[in-house]
């Protein structure tokens, strides 16, 4: 009995001992300290303005799409809805009764210069010759009788008064003498060439006017106006703040009725389920570490918890190393930053908590 029991007894110690020597071999856990940082989103407006209202305040959380800070908008909805009526006008083109009018005065364009390159009519020339002749005779018969009233005012027959009206007569008949003989010239002779040239630039202009009311719009104009709306829409769009993903408010120090210039971050966020947390660690050891390695992070704020991480990022130079060294032990103080992404879904994390991250024994695919 006590040769077996010796023998179980040495069993049992060798078997110690090879486990205790397995353990031994196997690399312990990577363990690194850090800090919960957030991601940081700074938000403003490409237009800026007047502040009109500000709805949220510092630490504040906050969903995808909400509305931040608004901007006084007046000139912009203007200006848009401006940009909007010109597109809408040039899309559906012109009201029937503004096409008649474009082609009633392409007619009326297209009369006057046929009369002015082809010149007056033989019947409205005879018309002002015999104009003039009725005139001359007015005028010589106004002449005589001045001529006779003139002489009878000289032998004291006729009163100055009478010989004064029988001269504005005489004179005016004369006038209109003239009048009638200058138009008679006039159409007889006919339009002047750059009379003719200005009749005709009016009417292919009017009439080219009526054809654009017509056939509309040409499709460059209707894509030039489709572009300017679109432009002036999206700076219309520029009068709210809105936060782009969910997030909690960290810095905001504006008041309605501030002046703020365009392109200015206004407000700072950070973005609740981008989380992370950065380690460093030492050279000799990143063969350990892998991009979408699994992680532990324990958190001083939140003893007894464990959240689950992944490792996200490795940077490709190492930091802290002074100078070049050779030696294998100086080696160990070479470090390579790492980040962990922590998701975390329960919204306990919060930015700035220190935290412990613990990487496992190997990395994927590492041999032990």
């Amino acid at each position: 009995m006590n040769r077996k029991r010796l023998i179980v007894i040495a069993v049992v110690l060798a078997l110690g001992i090879a486990a205790y020597m397995w353990a031994s071999s196997r690399p312990k856990p990577l363990v690194a300290s850090g800090t919960v940082e957030a991601r940081d989103i700074r938000v403003g407006s490409k237009v800026g303005g007047r502040i009109d209202q500000v709805l949220v305040r510092e630490g504040d959380q906050v969903a995808a799409g909400q509305v931040l800070v608004t901007f006084d908008d007046r000139e912009l909805k203007a200006t848009r809805d401006a940009s909007l009526a010109n597109f809408q006008k040039l899309q559906r083109g012109y009201r029937p009764e503004e096409i008649e009018q474009a082609k009633a005065a392409a007619a009326q364009a297209q009369s006057d210069y046929a009369l002015k390159k082809n010149g007056a009519r033989q019947e409205d020339i005879d018309a002002a010759r015999a104009d003039l002749e009725r005139a001359h005779a007015d005028a010589v018969r106004t002449e005589s009788t001045w001529n006779r009233v003139n002489d009878l005012s000289n032998q004291n027959i006729f009163s100055k008064q009478q010989r004064d009206d029988a001269e504005g007569v005489w004179k005016s008949a004369a006038a209109v003498e003239r009048s009638a003989g200058e138009k008679l010239q006039a159409l007889e002779k006919g339009f002047r060439p750059e009379e003719v040239a200005s009749a005709g630039h009016r009417y292919h202009q009017a009439l080219a006017s009526a054809q654009q009311f017509e056939h509309g719009s040409r499709r460059e104009d209707i894509a030039q106006a489709r572009a300017q709306f679109e432009f002036d829409d999206a700076r219309y769009r520029e009068r709210q703040v809105i936060a782009p993903a969910a997030s909690v408010i960290e810095v905001m120090d504006i008041r309605p009725g501030d002046l703020i210039a365009p392109n200015l971050p206004i407000v700072t966020l950070l973005e609740r389920d981008q989380l992370y947390i950065r380690i460093y660690v030492p050279e000799t050891k990143l063969g350990r570490v892998a991009l979408g390695q699994k992680v532990e992070v324990t958190l001083d704020s939140l003893p007894g918890q464990t959240f689950g991480g992944v490792v996200d990022q490795i940077n490709q130079l190492s930091e802290f190393l002074p100078r070049n060294v050779q030696t294998r032990e100086e080696r160990v103080h070479q470090m390579v930053g790492v980040k962990i992404r922590i998701p975390d879904s329960s919204g306990k994390i919060r930015s700035g908590m220190a935290a412990d991250v613990k990487l496992a024994e190997s990395a994927p695919g590492e041999k032990r």
